[in-house]
């Protein structure tokens, strides 16, 4: 089973390697802290298509003439087709195409695109669903934000994270031990993608410890 950890407990790890002491940081320290751990999500989604931001999205169309459906604010880009299941179990697969070529589609297409602006993108169905046609489509989503110490980091390679924040600690500071402690971040992000494409994914057994001894540095 996989395993989502706060971003209090990351940042104790962080504390454990950058002030030699699990503890949390406060104040304005808190806060630049939380926005390292953001950036460095966001280079972590940037770097490949992980499973941990895949999300299945199902649908009910409520309209007797559905031509348009929302997609969540979190959508990044999509990882299937628009599936339609029918009342006898069958699947029906409206496959996307880039959104100027619907000129060319015919009456009978079983055809849709993906339009709209940045966190307020949109299906398209070249021709018109009735009501209760039952849709799914799996998509990549944004990593959500962290916004306080509370909050779950959506990442199940935590080492990574702990790794790359502590860098970005010890880059402001201009600290020596940056180079080295990147370096180490980015094996690790190599072996969560290798992982990834191994079936079933090695699991992290690695326990996060926040009283002292710190993941790959101590013991």
């Amino acid at each position: 089973m996989t395993i989502y950890y706060d971003a209090g407990t990351i940042l104790k790890s962080v504390g454990a390697l950058t002030e030699q002491d699990a503890i949390l940081p406060v104040g304005t320290d808190l806060d630049v802290r939380l926005a390292y751990i953001n950036d460095a999500l966001g280079e972590w989604s940037d770097a490949y298509t992980w499973q941990d931001l895949r999300v299945q999205y199902p649908v009910i169309t409520n309209n007797q003439s559905t031509t348009s459906i929302g997609l969540p604010s979190n959508f990044r880009q999509p990882l299937s087709s628009v599936w339609e299941y029918t009342d006898n179990g069958n699947k029906i697969e409206h496959q996307l195409i880039l959104g100027e070529d619907r000129f060319n589609k015919d009456v009978d297409t079983k055809e849709a695109y993906i339009t709209g602006p940045f966190l307020s993108k949109s299906i398209q169905f070249i021709n018109a669903l009735p009501s209760g046609v039952s849709l799914v489509i799996d998509y990549m989503a944004f990593p959500s934000s962290v916004a306080t110490m509370t909050d779950f980091v959506p990442i199940s390679s935590s080492q990574y994270l702990v790794k790359r924040v502590a860098s970005m600690v010890f880059q402001a500071r201009g600290d020596s031990r940056f180079p080295q402690l990147y370096a180490e971040a980015q094996r690790l992000l190599a072996n969560t993608i290798e992982e990834q494409n191994v079936p079933f994914g090695r699991l992290n057994r690695i326990p996060m410890n926040t009283f002292g001894f710190t993941m790959g540095v101590d013991g």
